[in-house]
């Protein structure tokens, strides 16, 4: 009968053991190694000879320390403060001398006059208006203001001399008290005539002026004048 080999007597298994062993082996005979031969004696320290050494001397040495001074105390910090105490109960003179004298019987003359002028405050005009609940009217109506430009104006020779004919149309404005300002050409015929119309229309009496809320006001109103023959 054969006998069965076994992995008991197989050293393959063990080698990983053995070469662990082996190695902490060889590290602590290489430890005892340098315990036993490192000694001063065997390695003495550096020591540099007398002569090398250098002195430095107080005056070579450069201060690292920038810092400023601090700065010096100014003329309020070094001021003494003297505080005089004062005893309240100290007397003061309260006797006041008026040497003015003052006669009750005493007549004061009056101030003479003076001469005051009064300024009038003007007020200020307000501007016309072109419609008004109710239109100024010439005293009479417009049968009479037709009368009263015929009569007035007349007919420069020299536009009768040219046969000029037309309307010359005038604007003018009715002031609060019925007077007639302002009279201008709109429509312009012939220098003549133009004048000639404004002079007749700022030659027309009061008339009654325009009203609002039953309060008078400037109001514009035009008028057109005719030139014929």
């Amino acid at each position: 009968m054969i006998a069965k080999k076994t992995d008991k007597g197989n050293l393959e298994n063990k080698r990983t053991l053995f070469l662990l062993v082996g190695l902490v082996a060889v590290l602590c005979l290489v430890y005892a190694g340098f315990e036993l031969f490192a000694s001063e004696t065997k390695a003495p320290g550096f020591v540099p000879p007398e002569d090398d050494f250098v002195e430095v001397a107080d005056e070579d040495v450069i201060a690292t320390d920038q810092t400023p001074p601090p700065p010096a105390p100014t003329q309020a910090q070094q001021t003494e403060v003297i505080i005089n105490l004062v005893d309240n109960a100290a007397e003061v003179e309260m006797n006041f001398d008026f040497n003015s004298e003052f006669d009750e019987n005493e007549v004061v003359e009056d101030l003479p006059d003076m001469d005051v002028t009064e300024v009038e405050i003007e007020e200020e005009e307000e501007a016309p208006v072109y419609v008004a609940a109710e239109q100024p009217e010439f005293p009479g109506g417009m049968q009479e203001l037709n009368q009263f430009l015929k009569n007035e104006i007349q007919y420069p020779q020299i536009a009768r001399d040219n046969n000029i004919q037309g309307i010359v149309l005038v604007e003018f404005v009715v002031e609060k008290d019925g007077r007639v300002s302002n009279a201008k050409v709109v429509n312009s015929l012939f220098p003549d005539c133009d004048k000639e119309a404004v002079r007749g229309i700022m030659a027309m009496p009061k008339w009654k002026p325009a009203k609002n809320n039953g309060r008078p006001v400037r109001c514009y109103f035009k008028v057109p004048v005719r030139f014929s023959m």
